[in-house]
């Protein structure tokens, strides 16, 4: 009994980083999910958007947001994302695919279709894009996240100027800017982190390309899978001792 246990805990080892490669690695279904806006989070076109899975596949998790932004307004299995493009915009639903494909090369990478970059194969995510937005997932970034007044508006549309203007999109020049540029420049808090756990998700309805928004994939799969077989064998010990 105890060759068993080992040999489903060496299972368990092997199976846990396969999946948070795949999780991490290789561009993935993210399946239909719906788009809405809540009042008081956005400002004109940009702003927040909240992203509701359609219930399968589970894959697209909201496990790496913070409270602040997720499960607003009533709406459960939720997140809130922003725009990645300008000039592409929303319908609900819409089939999505979380990208890691980088069209400069390297891994992990992350890009949108059709930005105003490069329009012919679209463009990578710029650190700088990724920072904020996990900063602003996490709860962790100096903005207004309640949902009352006009605070979590004005910061909304000023955070989705600041990601229009890292992207090459219009937008402008402001605070969050500045931040981004510290954040990733030498020495700072995101210095040589890449775009980090951020990902694009690609949209699109009917063959027809939508607006490209932010993801924060949860931490490895590895871990959650390593957890529920460390429980298993625990329970295989207690079972058969």
């Amino acid at each position: 009994m105890k060759k068993t246990i080992l040999t489903f805990a060496a299972l368990i080892l092997i199976a846990a980083p396969a999946l948070a490669d795949w999780y991490h690695g290789a561009g993935y279904d993210g399946g239909t999910m719906y788009y809405s806006r809540i009042n008081g989070y956005y400002a004109g076109s940009g702003g927040e958007f909240t992203l509701r899975k359609d219930g399968t596949p589970d894959w697209l998790s909201n496990a790496a947001y913070a409270d602040v932004a997720k499960n607003q307004g009533g709406k459960e299995d939720s997140f809130q994302t922003f725009c990645v493009e300008a000039d592409e915009y929303i319908a609900s639903p819409l089939d999505i695919w979380v990208s890691t494909a980088n069209v400069n090369g390297g891994t992990p990478g992350s890009h949108a279709w059709l930005g105003g970059k490069n329009t012919n194969g679209g463009d990578d995510l710029d650190p700088r894009t990724a920072y904020l937005y996990t900063k602003f997932a996490t709860g962790t970034l100096a903005y207004d996240y309640s949902n009352t007044g006009v605070g979590r508006s004005v910061d909304a549309g000023a955070l989705q100027n600041a990601i229009w203007h890292i992207e090459g999109e219009g937008g402008a020049h402001n605070s969050f800017v500045d931040l981004a540029d510290t954040a990733v420049a030498y020495g700072g808090e995101w210095y040589l982190k890449g775009i980090g756990d951020v990902r694009v998700i690609q949209t699109n309805r009917g063959g027809s390309y939508g607006q490209d928004q932010l993801y924060l994939v949860p931490a490895p799969a590895a871990i959650g899978l390593g957890m529920l077989g460390l429980g298993l064998i625990g329970w295989y010990m207690r079972r058969f001792a």
